[in-house]
């Protein structure tokens, strides 16, 4: 998921389909009808059609149109692999999962977009986090927390820049977002959220 993804394999819809609704939905906290998943992802709710390997956009408020493949990958890998577990209340970041010290050290986030357009000014950045659904949190001068999946909420902290100091974003995660998705898949999640930030 590091490089860019140009389709979606078939495997992962057969490993979806061979699973029990009832589990998935537990384990992911999303609802299952008419043999279809509806997940959400930040404020767009998608359903899921693992027989008719379909997705479709169900809400859309800000009109992002179909969803990338990387996403779609992204929203099965968290269907498959999901735990039933509570969040930790701890945040992280991506160094402090398994394995993130080697992995994100050489897959920074592209965080340059949003650095140029927000760096100096924090309030557009908390308002267009709020039209993704984004939270506010006590970090930096500008943090947010955003619901990406049901069990993997992921927050960006900005500091502002001015004439001493550059401006930089930090991503910080629940301590449990490793246990939901592997590494790749997580940053995958991270590039969607800012993607729709730049927008």
């Amino acid at each position: 998921m590091t490089e860019p993804i140009h389709f979606l394999h078939p495997s992962l819809w057969e490993r979806l389909s061979e699973l029990e609704p009832a589990e998935v939905c537990r384990r992911a906290k999303v609802a299952h009808e008419g043999g279809t998943y509806i997940v959400r992802f930040l404020n767009e709710l998608y359903r899921i059609d693992p027989k008719g390997r379909r997705f479709e956009l169900l809400d859309d408020p800000l009109s992002q149109g179909a969803p990338s493949v990387e996403l779609q990958v992204v929203l099965i890998t968290y269907l498959l692999n999901a735990k039933d577990l509570p969040l930790a209340g701890k945040w992280v970041q991506g160094k402090g999962l398994r394995g993130g010290v080697r992995f994100f050290a050489s897959h920074p986030f592209p965080l340059e977009p949003l650095l140029e357009r927000y760096g100096r000014d924090p309030q557009a950045f908390l308002q267009r986090a709020s039209l993704l659904g984004g939270e506010r949190e006590r970090f930096g001068d500008a943090g947010v927390r955003f619901l990406a999946l049901p069990r993997v909420p992921i927050c960006l902290v900005l500091w502002k820049g001015d004439e001493e100091f550059e401006a930089t974003i930090s991503v910080l995660f629940d301590a449990t977002a490793d246990r939901h998705l592997p590494l790749d898949a997580l940053y995958g999640l991270v590039l969607e959220i800012c993607r729709r930030m730049g927008d």
